[in-house]
Parts: C-alpha cells; structure tokens; sequence
C-alpha cells in the first residue's frame, strides 16, 4: 500500500510529462474530454497554437491568433473530494501567476474566480470542467495566457493584455508551458495532501479585492458590494450595502476602487 502511494505521488509531481501539442483544433478543452474518454491519464497536457472554439466561463468566447498565447488543458484525477475541487481554479490562477513571474518581472495580482490580472487588464484565464467517467472522477483545468499579442480585435469583458505589452518580453509558449507545469504540479501536490486551506490563504495574499468595493454580477443584476474574503471552498464572502455578509459561489466580478466606506450603508 505504502508502494502504491509513493508511485502516486510521484505522478502527481509530473504533470505535463505526456503532451500532445496539436496546431488548430476547436478547443483544448474538448479535446482533453476526447481523450479522457480514450483512456489519456493524469498529468496529460493537450496544447494548441489556435483554437477556433475556445471558451471561458459561461461559455464566453476565448479569441486568439496563432502562436500568440498558450493554450493548455491539463488531465487530473483528485484524490480529494468534490466538496475541495473548488480549490483547483485557485490553485491554477497562483500557477500561472507565479510561472508568468519566473520568467520576467510583472506585476500580476488574482481575481476571483478566475482571473490573472495586470492592473485592470486581463492576462490570463483559467476554466475548469469536471466529472465522472466509470465511477473515476476528473478535472480538466483549460488555460489560457496572451503572450505575444501586440493588439486585441473584438470586444472584451475585462480589457485584455498580454506578456509583451506588460514587459516588452516575447515568450516563447513552450517556455511558458514547462514553467507552468513545474508550477502546477507543485500546488496540486500540495491541494492534494493538504486540502484547500494553504491554497485559500496565498491566493488571498495575491488578490487586490479584499477590503475594497467591487461590483457583482451573479445572475440578476449588478451591484456594488465590498469582498470580505474567501470560504474554505473557495466561495467569495462578500458584505451587502446593508451590512449583510453573502456567500457567492458563482458570479462576474470588476472592480470599482471605491472606498468600501462609502457603500456600508449608515
């Protein structure tokens, strides 16, 4: 049994070992479920130089031209029950943060659920999907990084940035990808045997939004409310304008840099 659980964490140190690298596909997401479905194992990164499908949360569309960002879905098999998967958004966002950081200096902070911001620009996205196949549970956690864009066509939630207008720095998305890997497979180690807790905590620690107003859009209309915290799932805890606290589990959020004074009622 000690045997068993020592070749697995080793697998869990590997994330990124096996990787399929394909050109244009409709979405690294999709394909990872094709593979799952075909027998791929944990740690299987699929990656694109373009998607011509991707998506981010509620399936908004992920835009991208070729060879200008990293696109990337990783295979995992959590040991953990469903009740922490809402860990693993927050574990991928400190992921790239950090493997983004390794390679040039730049300033990056998180927003929840999912965000990688420079500033108020979006750099990065992370959309994770999961469920059953026999009995054997699954996450799918897509990425998507703006390296080399020197512009953006469309129209855009959050306005979008990338690595080479943040530092003047062109990255090469394999580079990206062994840093995020490396970087990844410590965090999940680390959710794995640890839960969510530590994972709460930092990414906390790398968010500019608590203690501040921001606005909220989880399904009715927008408001402004002031973000309190984290829940040990990874819920955002926020404070009403009347003072009452809220767990939201699913939501847009932005920023308005209010003073949080101004909107606690009184």
């Amino acid at each position: 049994m000690l045997v068993c659980q020592s070749v697995r964490l080793m697998e869990w140190l590997l994330l990124g070992v096996q990787h399929i690298a394909l050109d244009t596909i409709d979405s690294t997401n999709a394909r990872a479920r094709e593979l799952l479905r075909d027998g791929a194992g944990e740690g299987t990164v699929i990656t694109a130089s373009h998607q011509t499908a991707g998506r981010g949360r509620l399936d908004r569309r992920w835009i991208d031209k070729p060879n200008q960002s990293l696109l990337a879905s990783y295979i995992l098999e959590p040991m953990r029950s469903p009740e922490d998967w809402g860990g693993i958004p927050l574990l991928a966002g400190l992921a790239v943060l950090q493997a983004l950081q390794s390679i040039t200096p730049v300033n990056l902070h998180l927003k929840w659920p999912n965000d990688v911001l420079a500033g108020t620009r979006k750099i990065a996205g992370i959309l994770v999907e999961s469920g059953m196949l026999s009995g054997r549970p699954w996450i799918i956690a897509g990425i998507g990084v703006n390296l080399n864009q020197r512009e953006f066509e469309g129209e855009y939630r959050l306005p979008p940035t990338s690595l080479l207008l943040e530092s003047g720095r062109w990255c090469d998305p394999e580079e990206l990808l062994t840093a995020l890997s490396k970087t990844l497979s410590l965090r999940y180690t680390s959710w794995q045997t640890e839960g969510n807790g530590p994972i709460v905590e930092e990414w906390m620690r790398h968010s500019l939004m608590f203690g501040r107003s921001i606005s909220l859009d989880d399904g009715d209309a927008a408001r402004v409310v002031v973000a309190e915290g984290l829940t040990p799932e990874g819920a955002l805890l926020v404070r009403s304008v009347d003072g009452r606290e809220e767990t939201i589990y699913a939501g847009d959020v932005s920023f308005t840099y209010e003073d949080p004074a101004e909107n606690a009622g009184g």
